[in-house]
């Protein structure tokens, strides 16, 4: 998670990343930094959390280590 602005302009949301990237799940490229009293309180940007919910509910890729019956 990190936060950032949920569009330019917009207010200071939560957003979703992976490890190592610039880009969010929403597709946002947070470049700034956000100061840690400014987040306490802002919610979570609705886009990633509908696409995390996404990805945390489909079926294991085919071939995929949790996928297999080891």
């Amino acid at each position: 998670m990190c936060a950032g602005v949920e569009k330019p302009g917009g207010a200071l949301v939560w957003h979703v990343m992976a490890k190592n990237t610039v880009t969010t799940l929403c597709g946002q490229r947070l470049g700034r930094r956000v100061d840690g009293a400014s987040a306490q309180r802002a919610g979570h940007c609705s886009t990633c959390m509908a696409l995390f919910g996404k990805l945390m509910t489909a079926p294991p890729a085919v071939g995929s280590p949790v996928g297999t019956d080891n």
